[in-house]
């Protein structure tokens, strides 16, 4: 006999079994994780160019913010300084400079004043604006923050001072300028991180300024004798001495230099770590 037609609907309701698991098992892929769905969107990420972009935007902005009108103050003191030297140099023949003492008046030192110059107020400029205490609350760290903005016064220092050393060159003696002027950015970096660090410590720029030329002012008390020593802050390792006369001067050399530059590199550290005393500095 044939099936009635409600049997064949009834049937028709439930499924076949054997149907019904298969399309089950075949649902279950659905839902798997696969590993289009795992990987990162690279189109949401940003690009290298962004990227490269968006440091160069905050190195501008830093600029805009640090130096303002510094860069035309700078430039017009660089430019009296050696106007009044030039002009001892033209009426007074016999008061020239030698190298040593041409990269040393006309370069390295005037590289340490610039470096005071730049960062005595950088921290109490912020706080007088009341604006210190926005940015530790950005995003970023203070410690990237404070790092940016000092890399824009290392930037500003050595292209300044790779312009006044090939002006000596022309204008004064002849020397390895662009070595000269590499080398001077060393104490500068120094004393930029020092003064830095004191602006930090006793949160004036005054009294970070005081004591950063007083530091120069000691240096140039020792500079006679300390001069070619490894204790030299101006050391130049462009000066070779005559043979035999001090054979370890490219280990000396090598020495001063790291020793140079590692104690700035740990002056600015030691000063972004005092920054973390947030209510100290801010009042």
């Amino acid at each position: 006999m044939s099936a009635s037609p409600s049997e064949d609907g009834k049937r028709s309701a439930v499924g076949d079994p054997d149907s019904t698991l298969a399309a089950a098992a075949s649902d279950i892929g659905d839902f798997e994780p696969t590993l289009e769905a795992a990987a990162p969107d690279v189109e949401a990420m940003l690009a290298w160019r962004e990227v490269i972009g968006s440091l160069a935007l905050n190195f501008r902005l830093s600029g805009r913010v640090i130096f303002r009108r510094k860069l035309l103050f700078m430039t017009a003191g660089i430019l009296v300084y050696y106007a009044i030297l030039y002009a001892f140099a033209v009426y007074q023949p016999g008061s020239g400079f030698s190298v040593d003492r041409a990269l040393f008046v006309l370069v390295e030192l005037p590289g340490t004043i610039l470096g005071v110059y730049l960062t005595m107020d950088l921290v109490a400029k912020e706080r007088d604006r009341h604006t210190l205490e926005v940015l530790f609350s950005t995003a970023s760290s203070h410690y990237t923050v404070w790092t940016i903005r000092m890399l824009s016064v290392y930037f500003v220092l050595l292209v300044t001072l790779l312009i006044m050393s090939t002006i000596s060159y022309f204008f004064f003696a002849e020397f390895p300028f662009f070595w000269g002027g590499l080398n001077a950015f060393l104490p500068a970096f120094l004393i930029a991180n020092l003064t830095f660090y004191s602006s930090v410590f006793t949160r004036s720029a005054n009294a970070a300024g005081m004591l950063s030329l007083g530091f120069i002012i000691l240096v140039l008390m020792t500079y006679d004798e300390l001069q070619g020593t490894n204790w030299d802050l101006f050391l130049k390792p462009f000066e070779v001495p005559v043979s035999g006369e001090d054979p370890m001067w490219a280990e000396k050399m090598l020495l001063n230099r790291l020793s140079v530059f590692i104690t700035g590199a740990m002056l600015l550290f030691l000063a972004l770590r005092r920054m973390e005393q947030r209510e100290k500095l801010l009042t």
